[in-house]
């Protein structure tokens, strides 16, 4: 189970033991966004406002800005958040943030955390577990998010 340091954190496991990616539970909502790294760039360049901060966990900043490929990989990032998102529609509500979703890499595979807000809204609405892809080419990053009960 991965949990992170927000005390209303919902801990969001594959369903399986660790043994591999077979899961149980309804499909409950399905996301998918597309981001063009040209914007992130953009935003690695001139962030004058703060958006980097504001939308990525210090944890995904870092993760992000190891190795080459800052940009893709932010990229990646925003477009698993959006399909997040998207997945999670039915629980969305005010006072849910974009720090409310941290995109974690495992083993080469993406993992979920939702806490704050959108992790209580979540657990009300049965959502147990959030699967997320990602892949990236030149100048496009996209992602699907599975919210499952």
């Amino acid at each position: 189970m991965q949990t992170n340091q927000h005390p209303s954190s919902l801990p969001l496991d594959r369903g399986d033991g660790g043994r591999g990616a077979r899961t149980g539970g309804a499909i409950r909502g399905l996301g998918v966004d597309l981001c063009a790294i040209a914007r992130l760039q953009r935003a690695l360049v001139a962030d004058e406002t703060g958006v980097l901060t504001a939308v990525f966990t210090p944890a995904e900043l870092a993760a992000c800005r190891a190795g080459a490929a800052t940009a893709a990989r932010l990229a990646a990032c925003f477009a698993a958040k959006e399909a997040v998102l998207k997945a999670l529609a039915g629980c969305g509500g005010p006072e849910t943030f974009w720090q409310d979703i941290e995109i974690r890499t495992d083993d080469d595979r993406l993992h979920v955390n939702l806490g704050g807000r959108l992790a209580e809204l979540a657990a009300t609405h049965g959502i147990r577990q959030v699967l997320v892809s990602a892949a990236r080419c030149r100048r496009y990053a996209v992602a699907t998010a599975l919210a499952l009960a």
